[in-house]
């Protein structure tokens, strides 16, 4: 199966969805229906972008008309807070066909969602504990000595 269209929640610079469209392109000959979210305007061209909360039930109605489906994929990078995460999740979730991925798996807050909701679904994680990685991801100045960051990584759950 093919990812053809793709929601991000939370996109500031849409730098993920702009990945996106050239990843996700690539493997289907064409761009994919890409829509962004976020409560700040989004000035990438081409990608259609709805300003308002990712966790208003308003805001998924509105995805979804642009859409004109629901998505294949959502990836989730807007309230880092438990609450907030969980709350998209449950929102986003039951409309997302093929997965939902995750940003900032080791924030606190997200981290505590992410550590119960892998073990409740087929999922992946990507950590990067190499001293590059850490030190662009790190909030406070860099990696602890051990390597551990308090940020960045990814975590995707995937459908049945």
């Amino acid at each position: 199966m093919i990812a053809r269209s793709y929601v991000e929640l939370g996109c500031g610079s849409a730098h993920d969805a702009k990945r996106a469209m050239h990843s996700i392109g690539h493997w289907v000959g064409d761009y994919p229906k890409v829509v962004t979210v976020d409560i700040l305007p989004n000035g990438l061209a081409g990608v259609d972008h709805i300003q308002g909360d990712s966790g208003d039930p308003v805001i998924l109605q509105m995805v979804l008309e642009k859409l004109g489906e629901e998505p294949d994929v959502v990836f989730i990078d807007a309230d880092h807070t438990e609450a907030g995460v969980t709350r998209d999740f449950n929102l986003w979730w039951p409309v997302a066909k093929m997965a939902v991925g995750f940003h900032d798996i080791l924030m606190p807050g997200v981290i505590d969602f992410w550590a119960k909701a892998r073990l409740e679904y087929p999922s992946v994680q990507i950590i990067s504990r190499d001293r590059e990685s850490a030190q662009v991801w790190q909030h406070g100045g860099g990696p602890y000595p051990d390597g551990h960051v308090n940020c960045g990584g990814i975590g995707v759950l995937f459908k049945k």
